[in-house]
């Protein structure tokens, strides 16, 4: 949504990613906090040192937001979810889960965790500042530190707020889910509360803009339209989980699809398969055993002159959890699958066997032809 995304490294497995307009918010913030907040605070230091107080503090936040996010992941991990990512943008952090949360009870407890971990930090950040109160540069580390205890404080209530995907949101989403037993109701629920909150900080940063010229009536506009964004796609989400709920995966399914074997060379594959089916992407099959697949993409990275010698065993992708689904799963549960996985096509199991492959196309098909007729049903 805003640009590249550049990964930092891992921490508990989890990769750690901070998107560009982080990177434009820091060297924005240290400039205000080095030529405004800490000058108001604490006259007569040099440039040099509001400086060096601006840049601690943004490094501070980094870190803030790191640990909040870590937070959700742990307490995710302990209830046996693959946390993918967290990635860390303008606004905030997201940790990215492959799956939705099992049970309201889990997903009250991931999402109180970031908030309680910044009222943790917050109190430490206080209690460091009193710490390091008197003269001299310990004297302006405590009020780097006073400030970060603020933020943390904001960061903390703010995200406590019941409007989906705030982590308050989530919150009322586990309330209402253990309370109508219905996780996609619950879901649009708190999806509607955001986006009514989100509508309600854009109009408040209008207001803002148009009567003072106050900037951070801009912030508020960015913070209400991703808020609204993200609460409209979560509702959009849940409905088309509800419209699939009882459909079982095989009514979207492709049986017995066309599969490939790992001894085929790359010219046979290109001749025989893509030229003659029009596909881009063949399942790979060995003794009756799925052991991967190839597409156009790995194809493309064989020279002409190599096709001839070079064998689909030598540029398959091998199978991983992420590009299968059983046979007796639901194509609600396929769609979330292919939600948290980022992709588009599945292979469908037996055990080792294949027995077919589902698209996200015909997926959202089925979804748009059941909306279709739930709409003649209710004209007539």
């Amino acid at each position: 949504m805003f640009g590249k995304n550049l990964t930092l490294g891992r921490i508990l497995g989890i990769e750690i990613r901070i998107n560009v307009s982080w990177l434009f918010i820091a060297m924005l913030l240290s400039w205000a906090l080095a030529r405004g907040y800490f000058p108001a605070v604490h006259e007569g230091l040099q440039q040099i040192d509001y400086w060096s107080m601006g840049i601690v503090a943004v490094v501070g936040l980094f870190l803030s937001i790191l640990l909040h996010e870590l937070a959700h992941s742990v307490v995710a991990k302990a209830f046996g979810q693959d946390i993918k990512s967290i990635t860390l943008w303008m606004l905030g952090g997201m940790a990215e889960m492959r799956d939705e949360p099992p049970s309201p009870r889990a997903e009250f407890l991931m999402a109180i965790a970031g908030p309680a971990a910044s009222f943790v930090l917050a109190g430490l950040f206080h209690a460091l500042g009193a710490a390091l109160g008197g003269d001299g540069s310990m004297a302006l580390a405590g009020i780097v530190a006073v400030y970060l205890g603020k933020l943390n404080l904001i960061l903390a209530i703010f995200n406590l707020v019941p409007a989906f995907p705030l982590d308050g949101g989530r919150v009322a989403r586990a309330a209402l889910w253990a309370w109508t037993g219905d996780f996609t109701r619950a879901t649009a629920t708190a999806a509607r509360m955001g986006s009514l909150f989100g509508l309600g900080l854009i109009l408040l940063g209008v207001f803002a803009l148009l009567a003072g010229g106050d900037l951070s009536g801009l912030w508020l506009v960015i913070l209400g339209l991703f808020i609204r964004f993200a609460a409209d796609a979560s509702q959009a989400r849940a409905e088309t989980q509800h419209a699939l709920e009882g459909e079982p995966l095989r009514r979207v399914m492709v049986p017995d699809p066309v599969v490939v074997a790992p001894g085929l060379t790359v010219a046979e594959l290109i001749d025989g398969y893509i030229y003659r089916h029009a596909f881009e992407f063949f399942p790979v099959v060995e003794a009756g055993r799925l052991v991967g697949s190839v597409s156009l993409h790995e194809v493309r990275t064989v020279p002409p002159h190599a096709r001839e010698t070079t064998r689909v065993a030598d540029i398959l992708r091998p199978m991983t959890r992420d590009c299968v689904i059983a046979a007796d799963a639901s194509a609600a549960e396929a769609l979330a699958h292919m939600q948290g996985t980022k992709r588009t096509l599945l292979m469908v199991v037996d055990g080792p066997r294949l027995v077919g492959v589902i698209a996200l196309r015909d997926i959202m098909r089925l979804v748009s032809l059941k909306s279709v007729l739930a709409g003649t049903a209710h004209g007539d």
